[in-house]
Order: C-alpha cells, then structure tokens, then sequence
C-alpha cells in the first residue's frame, strides 16, 4: 500500500469529475431510451397486435410480395412474382385462361378491377405490357424476351427496381423509416460521445477511452437497430400469427374461415407452398367441380371440404422454373444484409 491507499486509482481534478458525471449522464440516457423504445414495442405495439384478426381488408391492402418484405426483407424472387400474379387473379385484377392448346395465360380482358397499389401496378404493367404483349402474359414469353442477353438484364433490372418500388411503398405506409427520430438521437449522443472522446485523448486518456468506447458502442446499436417503425411492428405482430397457420393448423381452419385461396397465394410468397399443399387433397379438374370464382386454384369437393387444382399446382410450378431460369443466384442474389425487414423468428 502507498499513501495509505489501498488502490492506486489516478487522481482526478473536478474538471474531470464533471465530464465523468456527464458521461454516466449520457450513458444512462441512451439506456432510458433504448428501455423506453424497447418497451412501447413489446407492450403496446405487440401487445395490441396480438388481438387483431386479418380481416379481406388487409389482404386488399398488403399484397403477398410486401407482405414478404414487410416480414423477411430480403428481396424480390420467383415466389413473389408468381404470388403477385396470382393474386391480381384473385383480386379480380387479371384473368387468368387456358389457351386451345391447355397452357394458362393471364390477360386483362375480362378483369373487373383494376391495380391500385404501386407494387401492383408495376407488376402488372411489366408483365403484362413490357414482356407480355397488349395485356396478355404466356409463360413463354417470359422465355422468349429473355433469350437475348440485353433483355435478361433489363429483366434483372426492373426485378431490382420492383423490389425498391415496395421498400419505398412500405416507407411511404410509415412501416419502415430510412433514419428514424430513434435513431437520429442516438446517432446525436454517439457523436457528443465521439467528439468528446477525441478531445480528451491528452488532456485524460481515461475519459477519451470512456467516451469513444461508449460512443462507438451506441452508433453500432443505432446501425443494427431495425428500421422498422412501430406501425410496421404492429402489422408484422398481425402477419405473424397469419404464417403459423399456414405452417401448423390444419386444412380446416381456412375452409372454415373462406380464406383457402388467400392463404394459398400468400404461402406461395412466403416459400411454404410444399407446406401448404400437403394440408389438402390434390384432385383432376375432370373429378370435381371447379371453384370458378378462384381458378385454377382450387375445387369444392363434397360438402365442408376442399380440394387443391393439380393443374394450378402443376402451373405454379412451370411458371416458377421459367422464372428460375432466368433469376440464378449468380446472375441475382438479395441483400441478406439489409435491415429494412426482419426474420420471423425475431
């Protein structure tokens, strides 16, 4: 012991007092409004979410493809275009046909609504008008405009732009916020921090250490902290309880609830379609009646069940290859990085 002291801890003035005070002041402000934040999410937001039932509405007002950005944010890919197709043809939007020859075409001629979502009407226009002609979309031409290499990257290319256009959808919706007022105060605090720090690093290495290693710290937790506001929690705590059904009630829970052809499309959008389609029977057109209303996707069968279309399954998956041929992981691959969505499981 020297002095008497049982530690040699370094003597500070009351200069360096104060800033010491400032810092834990700060410190323990971040961790208010971390725990604040933290709160207002998991006790209100999910809370309140959690006794929402999805009603036709929100279906009219989320389409599968941003349903899938709003939950998982990683991108456009084939499900989404198919699921996007398939549901104007649900939403009255499309027609979907069988030409003389038995293949399916979607067309606008005979549709009763018209898009009105900005990801819709760009979906609709680029298949319909860009790479179908005068309305009309053949799985073949989706082949056929991609066999020159300009117009596989145009395709690649507006895939891309699509996906922007529902990003900035669900900003526009206030779900998501590019720099949030959350973040725009801890990204202030980080930068006090941070200067601070830089100034004391003669004066008092010790406060310099503290403050860059605070700072430093709270601008990470503003990087990786999801951009997601707390109207885009409240539908995703909606939306979640939707995709557990799909993957563990049984098929009676949607012939019940008259959603089978929502839940259907909207499996597609979110990979689970092989998940889906084991819950039902699989039945020929020739061996029951056809649910026109919602063709080619399903049947009634006998009274209180439902049967799934071998053809609109065989059709899915014939317009998924075609799509998979020209979207590779080498020539398109997401951002498995971006933090405008988060995983289901978060």
């Amino acid at each position: 012991m020297e002095n008497g002291s049982l530690f040699n801890l370094p003597v500070m003035t009351t200069f360096e007092m104060n800033f010491l005070l400032l810092f834990i002041f700060l410190v323990l402000t971040t961790a208010g409004i971390l725990f604040y934040e933290r709160y207002k999410r998991k006790q209100v937001v999910e809370k309140t979410a959690a006794n929402h039932v999805l009603t036709e509405r929100d279906f009219e007002k989320f389409s599968p493809p941003l349903v899938a950005q709003l939950i998982f944010g990683r991108g456009a890919y084939t499900r989404h275009i198919t699921a996007g197709l398939l549901n104007l043809v649900r939403k009255k939007i499309l027609v979907l046909q069988q030409d003389k020859e038995g293949h399916y075409y979607f067309t606008v001629k005979g549709a009763a609504e018209t898009p009105k979502a900005e990801d819709e009407k760009f979906l609709y226009g680029w298949m319909l008008y860009e790479i179908g002609k005068d309305g009309v979309f053949h799985i073949d031409d989706l082949y056929n405009f991609t066999e020159e290499r300009e117009n596989r990257e145009i395709f690649l290319h507006k895939l891309y732009e699509w996906e922007e256009k529902m990003k900035n959808e669900l900003v526009g919706q206030g779900l998501f916020a590019v720099f949030s007022p959350f973040k725009r105060v801890l990204a202030g605090i980080s930068l006090v921090m941070v200067l601070l720090g830089s100034g004391f690093i003669i004066a008092s290495p010790f406060l310099s250490i503290l403050y860059l290693a605070a700072g430093l710290a709270t601008f990470i937790i503003m990087l990786c902290y999801s951009s997601m506001t707390h109207a885009g929690r409240y539908e995703y705590q909606k939306w979640k309880p939707f995709i557990y059904d799909i993957r563990k009630s049984s098929a009676e829970k949607f012939e019940e609830s008259g959603k089978i052809s929502a839940s259907y499309v909207y499996a597609i959008a979110f990979d689970l379609k092989d998940t889906y389609v084991k819950k039902f029977p699989v039945r020929e057109a020739s061996q029951l009646s056809l649910r026109t209303d919602q063709f080619p996707l399903y049947f009634a069968a006998a009274p209180g069940t439902t049967a799934l279309s071998l053809e609109g399954i065989q059709l899915i998956d014939e317009l998924e290859s075609s799509l998979e041929q020209i979207i590779s992981p080498i020539a398109y691959s997401p951002d498995e990085t971006d933090d405008s969505g988060g995983a289901l499981t978060e």
